[in-house]
């Protein structure tokens, strides 16, 4: 019975030390809240789309195959999750173990070093990415047909973009040293509104137009066409164009971002903390 009892109250603190410890990450909390609300959300739109039956509205100008469809929006997050943590995921890692202080003054600057894990990532997913169309294509007869040129350029706007917004994020997880609100909300404004498991069409009106102007919009449209019916280069130029502007505005704004929050967690002494 005693054992019993002590097992109890080892669960009951070490529990309370996992409520303590998240309870000061209050921005952490917060997002995953709203997070379960827009999974809810999402998965409610979804099953509308899905209810429209066999022709699924809205997919035939990406070939009409639900699977090819349902597939290359999986292909899609996997990048937009690479491109947008690439840079905090490296950094967390480094706040976690309390070595940040030591690779800021090392002779490769951090954002190098940051670089170079994105790259390995984006690698490892492109890998990835090919062999799923081909286990999956092969298992399910998938029909693809692939403009590589075209599948390559919006890929790279995509990332520079990202990686943009994903600068940006570092800069302010420098601050609030857990709980990056810009990562969030790019992944779940994407999830939501990009049309990765249902047609941006099977959204209100007024969100459409918010949709559209986003560019993982854009850019997993143009994937999509460049992948599935072998769209080239003058058919996904309007992803092209609208990404470029994207990452025009954002590339200077995640490297200013970015720059001060170092700024100021040096000013405050509180690089080495987590």
């Amino acid at each position: 019975m005693n054992a019993a009892t002590n097992v109890v109250r080892q669960f009951g603190f070490h529990m309370l030390r996992i409520y303590w410890e998240r309870r000061s990450y209050r921005t952490a909390i917060a997002l995953g809240t709203v997070t379960s609300l827009v999974s809810l959300v999402q998965f409610l739109v979804m099953g509308k789309f899905l209810q429209s039956g066999n022709t699924f509205e809205g997919i035939q100008g990406y070939g009409g195959n639900i699977i090819s469809f349902l597939m290359s929006g999986s292909v899609f997050t996997g990048f937009v999750a690479v491109s947008l943590g690439a840079f905090s995921s490296h950094l967390e890692i480094e706040q976690r173990t309390g070595t940040l202080e030591s690779v800021v003054v090392m002779p490769v600057p951090l954002t190098r070093v940051m670089l170079f894990s994105g790259v390995g990532g984006l690698i490892g997913t492109a890998l990835g990415s090919v062999a799923m169309f081909g286990v999956f294509g092969a298992v399910f007869d998938i029909p693809v047909s692939v403009n590589l040129l075209a599948t390559v350029a919006v890929l790279a706007l995509l990332v520079i973009t990202l990686g943009s917004f994903g600068l940006a994020g570092c800069g302010v997880l420098l601050i609030t040293k857990k709980g990056d609100p810009v990562r969030w909300g790019i992944t779940t404004l994407t999830t939501l509104l990009s049309g990765v498991m249902y047609p941006v069409t099977f959204l209100p009106g007024w969100l459409q137009a918010v949709a559209r102007a986003m560019p993982t919009t854009q850019a997993l449209d143009g994937i999509r066409k460049s992948l599935l019916v072998d769209a080239g280069l003058s058919q996904v130029a309007p992803s092209l164009v609208h990404m470029a502007l994207w990452a025009a505005v954002m590339l200077p704004v995640g490297v200013a971002t970015f720059a001060a929050g170092m700024s100021r967690a040096r000013r405050e002494g509180s690089l080495g903390e987590y």
